[in-house]
């Protein structure tokens, strides 16, 4: 974000922004993420400093950024935030912890998003009459220049008035605005393509870039890095990003629209409509196996909590808004470096942060698991917070420990008391561990009971099952369990021999399985294909597909992904031909170091497509045969192999270029 206000800055003084967007600009940036106010004077001041900035410039910039930062602390806590799930989720702007956020007679302070900074600023907070100056020149001249015409209506080119009833790409159709924030509007839409495919769900969620946002040169690469980071997470219990996209002058990216309720406003109902324990332990574990995916994908949330949690309608659990997650690195790893740093917003929720997020360090995946520990904590309490929502500094401070839950094992007890320490190193380090120590023990008793129970029915039955038959399904559940607990390669194994089972046992693993079969399929399709990232093998991303769809016809995921992979196929080899045109023209036939040239293209393209017409294309053979010759006419042999060679293995049953290559090859002459 420091970047990009120092491009919207570099704008103003260049005068490529006009002074009222300077304040839009600003602040949108400043809503985003609080500390920018500081480090944006830091800038002004170093330009000042390096004789960059004349007096007055220095006075007007530092006052306006003090204003706006001001103004903007003022009103936090009454802004909008991303998206409609999370509008009990406030971020504010304060220097450090007030009593107030102490205070755990105050239900909801501790669930509002604090960005903490500490950095030394030297605002200028007293009125300037430069400044005043200023505006009132910029008034006249705005008033002075005649309005823009305005548009008829909501699809015009440029989307000067986005709202309900705008499309996007042709095929989104906006229907209901959820929310904003200071960098994006979050609408409900149907997609005219799913629609088309008689999909039973046509909806997603669209993220637009503000107005106000998209005008700076960074902010199309900041909702870019947030789009990209959360299609790293392909998991059931993490929200899916589809796709980053634009139209026009509308930057956008696509994700899943999701029907339920937030798990802060399910934890606020809980003392009047308290939960079972079990349905409370289905939840935490669905919320284990998404943020222990996130981990292994070296992805820390830095901000888990109610408000980032969502229960659909169906129980299903996904995490939300990895929009500040922190990439975790081991040591003497490099760190990817991008315009776009989550990590200077500070930013942290009192009642779920450890005292390290506070101090500002590091992001480390214990931090994830205190979070856990308080979410799966009230779930299990009827809504009450381990510490009251008093924040982890102060509980350090004071010692306070969390009181027992009835109903917990021994076991339970002390997993949850390892996961709400305030010392980090005494936290239980990975989320697999809490969920193993979590999780209620199997009464293997019971289980004992249940077989002899269902043998007696076997036997009473005269032999309806076999036992050799019923040994094998137990044999099935024992496996479907197995791989629900991580074994990936059980998993793989389960999958290639699917095949080969009986009708009935192939139904067993690919019910109890379809979250986990579906999910292996969808990254495998995107380890073989991402044309962005230099994987073309589309026939391969197909082949996955269709095995997934033979095994499930119905599923809407399956559908989804194929789309995509329809979409990235068409953008691929649009690009392909418009450079195989223009290599042609450039006259770049033989390969060479860098691929650039048509040889490089038309392999892709064969990848891609192996019955594309430009592989079909025989004008192309003789434009090779024509400069072999002229290469032999200027007895440039060499050159001429080559021209031969190229064009041979791309039309190798090309009668002339094969009699061309014989004829070189014994060493006659050609006219």
């Amino acid at each position: 974000m420091a970047d990009i206000c120092e491009t919207i800055i570099d704008d103003f003084l260049s005068g490529n922004l006009s002074y009222q967007d300077l304040e839009q600009g600003l602040q949108s940036i400043f809503k985003a993420s609080a500390p920018s106010g500081t480090r944006a004077l830091e800038y002004v001041k170093s330009l000042y400093l390096g004789n960059q900035l004349n007096d007055e410039q220095f006075k007007t910039l530092s006052a306006t950024i003090s204003q706006l930062n001001i103004e903007t602390t003022l009103s936090g806590s009454e802004g909008e935030t991303d998206i409609s799930y999370f509008n009990e989720d406030k971020t504010l702007h304060v220097t450090g912890l007030t009593e107030q956020d102490d205070n755990p007679s105050i239900d909801n302070t501790g669930d509002k998003t604090v960005i903490i900074h500490t950095e030394s600023a030297d605002p200028v907070t007293d009125f300037n009459p430069h400044l005043k100056k200023k505006r009132r020149q910029q008034d006249r001249r705005e008033e002075s220049q005649p309005s823009a015409p305005t548009t008829g209506g909501d699809t015009a080119p440029g989307h000067a008035h986005l709202g309900p009833g705008a499309t996007l790409k042709g095929r989104f159709v906006l229907l209901e605005r959820l929310g904003q924030g200071g960098m994006g509007v979050v609408f409900k839409a149907k997609d005219l393509l799913k629609v088309e495919a008689q999909d039973k769900n046509p909806f997603v969620a669209i993220k637009v870039l503000t107005d106000a946002f998209k005008k700076f040169s960074g902010s199309f690469i900041a909702l870019q890095r947030e789009a990209s980071k959360a299609q790293r997470l392909a998991h059931p219990n993490i929200a899916t990003v589809y796709d980053f996209d634009r139209d026009g002058d509308t930057v956008f990216m696509t994700m899943e629209y999701l029907q339920g309720k937030p798990l802060n406003r399910l934890i606020k109902e809980l003392p009047e409509h308290p939960i079972s324990k079990e349905k409370a332990l289905d939840i935490i574990e669905q919320l284990c196996h998404g943020l222990a995916y996130a981990h292994e994908k070296k992805l820390i949330h830095s901000d888990f909590k109610p408000g980032n949690c969502f229960l659909l309608n169906d129980g299903t659990v996904k995490l939300l808004d990895f929009g500040i997650a922190r990439a975790s690195t081991t040591p003497g790893e490099e760190k990817e470096q991008t315009m776009f740093d989550p990590g200077k917003l500070s930013a942290v929720t009192p009642a779920y942060a450890t005292p390290e997020m506070f101090a500002g360090m590091n992001p480390d995946p214990r931090d994830d698991i205190y979070g856990l520990g308080c979410v799966a904590y009230q779930l299990l309490a009827d809504g009450k917070h381990p510490y009251n929502k008093v924040a982890a500094p102060k509980v350090k401070e004071l010692g306070i420990k969390p009181k027992p839950i009835k109903g917990l094992d021994r076991r339970q007890q002390r997993t949850l008391a390892k996961a709400l320490t305030v010392n980090r190193d005494e936290r239980i380090p990975t989320v697999r561990k809490f969920l193993e120590g979590i999780r209620p023990r199997k009464s293997h008793t019971k289980q004992l009971l249940l077989g002899a129970l269902f043998l007696v029915i076997i036997a009473g039955a005269a032999g309806y099952k076999p036992f050799m038959a019923f040994q094998a399904e137990q044999n099935l559940y024992s496996t479907i369990d197995r791989i629900k607990k991580g074994d990936k390669a059980l998993l793989i194994e389960t999958i290639w021999g699917l095949d080969k089972l009986p009708p009935d046992h192939k139904q067993i693993l690919s019910v109890g399985l379809r979250r986990e079969i579906i999910t292996f399929y969808r990254d495998r399709i995107n380890s073989v294909f991402r044309p962005d990232e230099g994987l073309y093998d589309y026939l391969q991303a197909s082949n996955l597909l269709s095995q997934a769809k033979r095994l499930y016809p119905d599923s809407v995921l399956l559908s989804i992904i194929e789309d995509q992979l329809k979409e990235q196929k068409d953008r691929l080899m649009t690009r392909l031909t418009a450079l195989y045109q223009r290599y042609l023209k450039e006259k770049r036939f033989i390969p060479g170091n860098n691929g650039e040239d048509l040889p490089t293209v038309l392999g892709l393209i064969r990848r891609v497509d192996p019955r594309h017409y430009l592989l079909r294309d025989e004008k192309l053979a003789e434009i090779y045969l024509g400069e072999a010759e002229k290469q032999i006419a200027g007895r440039k042999f060499d050159q001429a192999r080559e021209y031969i060679r190229t064009g041979l293995s791309l039309f190798p049953d090309n009668s002339r270029l094969q009699a061309l290559d014989k004829q070189i090859n014994a060493g006659m002459t050609v006219r």
